[in-house]
Parts: C-alpha cells; sequence; structure tokens
C-alpha cells in the first residue's frame, strides 16, 4: 500500500507542478501582452505629440536653464525675441521627444530614446539591441517587445520605427529621406514588477500541492489501516469456515457411523430368535409369545390356521387320502 501511496503523490505533484507551469506561461503570455499594449500607447502617444509639433512646423518656448536652443536644428528662425524682449527657441519633434524622455524618466521611470542608424545628434546613436531592431525596420518588421533584466529589475522594451511623412521632409529631405522611409525608431523601456505575480502563483499552488499531499497521506493512510482490517476479518472467516468446514466432515463421519449402526441394528433386528421346539419368539423385552401374536403385534396383521399339505399327509393320513382321491395330489 506504501507504493501506491507514493505513486499517487508524485502522480499529485507532476499534476500540480503542470497546471502550476501551464498557468505561469499563460501569466506570462497575458503580462507580455499587457506590456506590449501599454508600451505601444506611449509609443503612440509620442508619435501624436511629434505629428503636432512637426504640423506647426516646430514650436516656440522660452529659452530657460533647462530648455537651451537645439544645436543640431540648422534653422535661420530656431532663436527669436518677441515684442517683449523674451528670448524664444524653436523645439522640433525630436528636441521635444527628448525633453519627453527625459521627464517620464524622471517621474516615472520609464525611458524614451529616439534613435536613428544615421543619428544627427550623437547621442541619440542605436545601442546594439536597437541597432538590430532599426535593421529588422527597414526588413519589414513593424515593432517589437520583450522583457529584460536591467541591474536585476525586471524591464519590459518596445522599439517601433518612425517612418517620414510629409512634414518631416522640411527638415529632412536634404538628407536624402523620402516619404515613407524610416527615419528611425524610438524605444520604451519601462519597469515591469512580474515577481510578486509569480510569487502568488507559487505560494498559492505551493499552499495547494502540501493540502493535496496531507490529504493522500491520511486518507491513504486509513485506507491502508481499512484494509488490513478488511484482510484480517477475512482470515479470520477463512479460519472460521475452515472450522466449519472441518466440523461439518466430522459430522459426516459420525451420521455414516451411525447410519451404519442403524443399518447394523436393523440387520440384526431382522433376525427373530423362534424357538426349535414350540415355535414361540422372543420378543423385545425377552418374554416368549406365540408367532401368532407376534406376528399380530408388530406387523399388524391377522394369522388365520390352516394345514399344508405335507402336515396333513404325515398327521392325517385318512384324510390325506380321500382328499387326494377328491382333487388329485397337484391341487392340493
Amino acid at each position: 500500500m506504501k507504493k501506491q501511496i507514493i505513486a499517487v503523490i508524485i502522480i499529485w505533484f507532476f499534476m500540480v507542478g503542470g497546471v502550476f507551469f501551464w498557468n505561469v506561461a499563460d501569466d506570462r503570455k497575458d503580462r507580455e501582452e499587457l506590456a506590449f499594449e501599454t508600451a505601444r500607447a506611449f509609443f503612440l502617444e509620442v508619435v501624436l505629440a511629434r505629428s503636432w509639433n512637426a504640423r506647426h512646423g516646430g514650436v516656440y518656448v522660452v529659452v530657460t536653464k533647462d530648455t537651451q536652443p537645439n544645436p543640431y536644428l540648422d534653422d535661420p528662425l530656431r532663436d527669436i525675441i518677441d515684442t517683449n524682449g523674451i528670448r524664444l527657441t524653436k523645439i522640433n519633434p525630436a528636441y521635444m521627444t527628448r525633453q519627453i524622455a527625459e521627464i517620464a524618466a524622471r517621474e516615472q521611470g520609464i525611458r524614451f530614446h529616439i534613435t536613428s542608424l544615421k543619428p544627427i545628434r550623437p547621442e541619440n546613436g542605436p545601442t546594439e539591441w536597437e541597432k538590430a531592431q532599426l535593421l529588422a525596420f527597414e526588413r519589414g518588421v513593424r515593432e517589437y517587445g520583450e522583457f529584460f533584466s536591467d541591474d536585476s529589475k525586471s524591464m519590459y522594451r518596445y522599439m517601433a520605427p518612425l517612418f517620414v511623412k510629409a512634414a518631416c521632409l522640411k527638415c529632412h529631405e536634404k538628407h536624402g529621406y523620402k516619404e515613407g522611409d524610416v527615419r528611425g525608431g524610438i524605444s520604451i523601456a519601462m519597469p515591469y514588477f512580474s515577481k510578486k505575480t509569480n510569487r502568488s502563483l507559487l505560494t498559492g499552488y505551493g499552499i495547494a500541492a502540501v493540502s493535496g499531499l496531507i490529504l493522500i497521506v491520511v486518507g491513504g493512510t486509513l485506507l491502508a489501516r481499512n484494509r488490513r482490517l478488511l484482510v484480517q476479518s477475512n482470515e479470520e472467516l477463512n479460519k472460521e469456515i475452515d472450522v466449519r468446514t472441518e466440523a461439518q466432515k466430522k459430522i459426516q463421519g459420525k451420521t455414516t457411523e451411525l447410519q451404519s449402526a442403524l443399518d447394523e441394528i436393523k440387520t440384526l433386528k431382522g433376525i427373530l430368535p423362534l424357538c426349535s421346539f414350540c415355535k414361540k419368539i422372543r420378543n423385545d423385552d425377552g418374554s416368549w409369545e406365540q408367532l401368532e401374536r407376534y406376528i399380530s403385534d408388530h406387523y399388524n396383521t391377522d394369522v388365520s390356521h390352516g394345514v399344508c399339505p405335507e402336515c396333513l399327509k404325515e398327521n392325517y393320513p385318512e384324510v390325506y387320502a380321500n382328499v387326494v382321491r377328491k382333487k388329485g395330489e397337484n391341487n392340493l
């Protein structure tokens, strides 16, 4: 029984483990889809903001310590002074994206990076991972995302291409781009806390596994105990059957012996002690009585008297002779 319990425990752990890993994979798939859609939403928001900026040919903002003129913007109207004497500088889509990325990184821990295989600003050069995605975009891939670890932190990164639109040609046509070309891309890296979810799943399935183990051990122990009791009862029943069978055999033997004795008694009883002279019979109580009375008492039969031809001839010869003369000897 112990082997069966161990086998059930092994099967139980395989089942729980299989369902656990299936749920982990399913949960990871859901998390990937959620992270992918979240990163894509961030990307589209940035693209919309860039499109708005490009349609307006850039926007002017006040020059501050944190917002200095963009040295990579080749525009004679990059810097202006309004009628109030306030110095303004033009923010193009790339510069705006960089500033949005700085705010997102500082306040939300989300990193945006605008990059290209042919960057105008050296700091916009791609990392190895970004370069691989940019090359894939030129082959027709439209977006890509994956989980990764950054300094032991669970992160999700996403990247999609930036296509040259009509509003972009004002600045980028001179670099050889035409409408529809892949100008570069924006990568997004955001923290994603998934370990807690996996820990919760592990805890839940661990509790289920241990609870099942306890039930299997307790149930198996009770089953083994009941089985032992059943086997013991069967053994006792078999012993009782053997005892009764043996007693039945003895009874049968005694019955056979008694039947034999009864048959012998009947045989002995069938011998009638008869006096050789007076022909009286000794009855059961040892007294002697006439044959006629014995037959009448024991066989419920009345006895009539007559004379046989031999006795008639021996005792009454004259009568015998007359009878023979009248009937013939063969008719007596």
